[in-house]
């Protein structure tokens, strides 16, 4: 029997069973489909993940110098009331240098592509008749794109520099302004605000250490616009001014509190995070977005792949309807069995005829499985979005290689589950197999 004709008996077997094997194939399918469908969610939700992290810090790992932020934040303050009210008060500080010679060694470092320092601290708000204890970073404005990518700053230039200016977060902004439903020309990141004919433009500012000595120093700056929410705690929970006028605001010598390094190589971030440690003697700490990115991504993978196990029970009862399929063919073919083998047919063929069928089902039910996946993929994330009322932007990836490894993975199934009845009719005996209906 040549492989023609065994295809040609599979083909007729199949179409005369036809109701049982696609039955057979629909489980096949589900299993399958549900795999590819999970899949592609899965790395469709990564990539969600990696590109809004992208947006919050972007190539970007933060050094902070961990004793002096604890004492300039507004909690190290709350901790420290009684402290804070003594007029002898004396803040101790671990020298750890973050200065420039300290940014002009860490920009030698291989994948460093430019570094922002900057101060941080605690100041008084105030605007109107409201006031507000908050954090305070202050950066060079020139450069403060590479520490928030998607802003479109377009400080006033009414007789002021941009070292006169503040800018504010939605979010502290609400708790200052009392009415700001008023219109506003979204650009990106920034809402921008007519101070001039809507309110004055002007909010002051006061160290804490100046409230503490009774200090009447007071800085008046202008507010050319508000920051929308970022994502990111550091940028949305402070204010942000000129680098020159907050280290005069909050009194700061020549080290610099915090440093955004922007790296220009993906491959060589843990490398420059270790060689930022050794530096500084595991003195700092540090804010790696990649190492975030890769721990929500584990995270992902590993909620992904309980949930696959479903659909690989899915698919290992379709192996079992195949096993059944297969068996029952051959219980119902002995008499053709009989008949082959009386004619010359060997064990080899008879095995190999119902093999054939087993993988014909298998790679019939991975074919459809793998349309169905598509289709599913899209239709599971808009049935979710949809139903909860969430404006996210996720979109399947389908990865050509692992749809193809499901697919092999679902052929390989196929055979192994074919092997047990195909190997029982090889071994039928054609003199019992005849008998059985002379």
């Amino acid at each position: 029997m040549n492989f023609k004709e065994m295809l040609f008996l599979t083909y007729s077997s199949l179409k005369e069973r036809r109701t049982r094997n696609a039955l057979t194939i629909l489980m096949i399918v589900m299993g399958c489909g549900l795999l590819v469908s999970l899949s592609s969610l899965s790395q469709g939700l990564i990539n969600f993940v990696e590109q809004n992290f992208k947006k919050i810090l972007p190539n970007q790992i933060v050094v902070s110098n961990t004793d002096r932020i604890q004492e300039s934040s507004i909690e190290g303050i709350r901790n420290k009331l009684e402290v804070l009210f003594d007029q002898n008060v004396t803040l101790v500080e671990k020298n750890i240098p973050i200065n420039n010679d300290t940014i002009s060694y860490l920009q030698g470092l291989d994948g460093v592509q430019y570094i922002n320092p900057a101060y941080q601290g605690v100041v008084m708000i105030q605007y109107k008749n409201q006031s507000q204890v908050t954090n305070v970073l202050a950066v060079n404005f020139e450069n403060i794109t590479d520490i928030i990518p998607s802003i479109n700053l377009d400080l006033y230039q009414d007789n002021s520099s941009s070292v006169n200016h503040v800018i504010i977060p939605q979010k502290i902004a609400e708790k200052l302004f009392v009415n700001t439903s008023e219109p506003r020309k979204k650009d990106n990141q920034v809402a921008y605000f007519d101070f001039k004919t809507i309110y004055p433009n002007m909010v002051s500012i006061n160290g804490i250490r100046d409230i503490i000595d009774s200090s009447s120093t007071q800085s008046t700056l202008f507010v050319p616009s508000l920051l929308n929410s970022t994502g990111n705690p550091i940028i949305d929970n402070s204010i942000f001014i000129d680098i020159n006028n907050g280290k005069a605001i909050l009194q700061k010598k020549n080290d610099y509190d915090l440093l955004f390094i922007t790296y220009n190589d993906i491959d060589k971030v843990e490398s420059l995070v270790s060689q930022v440690q050794k530096y500084f003697n595991n003195q700092v700490t540090i804010l790696n977005s990649l190492e975030l990115v890769k721990n929500i991504t584990k995270f992902i993978i590993g909620i992904s792949t309980f949930i696959s196990s479903i659909a690989v029970i899915s698919l290992i009862v379709g192996s079992i309807g195949i096993i059944i399929t297969i068996y029952t063919s051959v219980v119902e073919r002995t008499r053709e069995i009989g008949i082959l083998k009386a004619l010359g047919g060997t064990n080899r063929v008879i095995l190999g005829m119902f093999l054939t069928e087993s993988i014909f089902l298998g790679i019939i039910g991975a074919f459809f499985g793998i349309i169905f996946g598509f289709i599913g993929a899209y239709l599971l994330l808009n049935g979710f979005l949809y139903f909860l009322n969430l404006p996210l932007s996720i979109h399947p990836v389908f990865n050509i290689i692992e749809i193809s490894k499901i697919g092999i993975v679902v052929i390989l199934l196929s055979i192994f589950s074919g092997l047990y009845p195909a190997y029982k009719g090889s071994k039928i005996s054609p003199v019992n197999a005849l008998s059985k209906f002379s």
